[in-house]
């Protein structure tokens, strides 16, 4: 049990389903302040669909999401929660920041100008003070040199990375990442990976929807296998993957490192 303060995902109890089809089975997980955690599973699972509950971009059914502390969509009153308005919850979503597959970058805006426009929309930095956070973290993802290039003058890795430094610009509690490099050509995934290790490395609290064993193995220090809306096996990436208990998760790992040796080039 991780006592309460150290703590930074809560993940309570999450039901979500769309109309028949329940997707989301009253799922709960806790997350460590600081923690990398890899969802991992087969297509359907769940997996986006936990991950997109988190910042209720998809509004859960059933269950609660505490962020930090805070019931995310609500208000404690009197020891009792209360659903809360949209301006709550436009506030608790600018501390979490989101990586899609697809950049979502705006395509008449500079690498600098998308990195910006948030911060001082939103926190009311400044252009100045936004500018200079901007450039702070190209230089992090090792893209200082194209703050002025636009996105369509970038590789999809580049736009990736300018898609993480622009959800770091307002500096989140936690970030979701789903299936970020599955998007792109194989050669520029490792681009993309090595700069969310060096988030991970840093302390940033991650959830991490992904097909990349790897990554899981080596970077997450939870991983967490879901399949039918369920989450079945979650542990240390030493024992999930590696000693998987549950048939299902077998039976998982199997089929992906069948597949990654059918791809393998020879």
């Amino acid at each position: 049990m991780i006592p309460p303060g150290d703590v930074m995902v809560r993940i309570e109890k999450i039901a979500k389903s769309y109309g028949a089809l329940q997707v989301l089975k009253g799922v709960s997980l806790d997350v460590p302040r600081g923690a990398a955690v890899a969802i991992i599973g087969p297509s359907g699972s769940g997996k986006t669909t936990l991950l997109r509950t988190v910042n209720h971009l998809e509004p859960p059914d059933g269950g609660v999401v505490w962020v930090d502390g805070a019931p995310l969509g609500h208000e404690l009153a009197d020891g009792r929660l209360r659903r809360g308005g949209e301006r709550l919850l436009r506030r608790q979503r600018a501390d979490i920041g989101m990586v899609f597959q697809q950049f979502n970058l705006f395509p008449h805006f500079t690498a600098l100008q998308n990195i910006i426009e948030a911060p001082m929309a939103v926190r009311g930095l400044t252009r100045a003070a936004a500018t200079e956070r901007a450039m702070a973290l190209l230089d992090q993802v090792g893209l200082a040199d194209k703050a002025q290039s636009f996105p369509g003058q970038l590789s999809g890795g580049q736009q990736q990375r300018v898609a993480i430094a622009r959800a770091l610009a307002m500096q989140p509690k936690v970030m979701l990442f789903d299936e970020v490099t599955s998007a792109l050509d194989p050669e520029l995934v490792d681009e993309v990976l090595g700069t969310m290790r060096g988030l991970a490395q840093s302390g940033m609290t991650m959830l991490v929807v992904t097909h990349e064993m790897d990554f899981a193995r080596d970077v997450a220090d939870l991983v967490v296998f879901m399949d039918q809306g369920e989450i079945v096996e979650q542990g240390p990436p030493g024992e999930v993957l590696r000693a998987p208990r549950h048939p299902r998760l077998q039976s998982f790992l199997r089929r992906v490192l069948r597949r990654r040796d059918d791809e393998a080039p020879e």
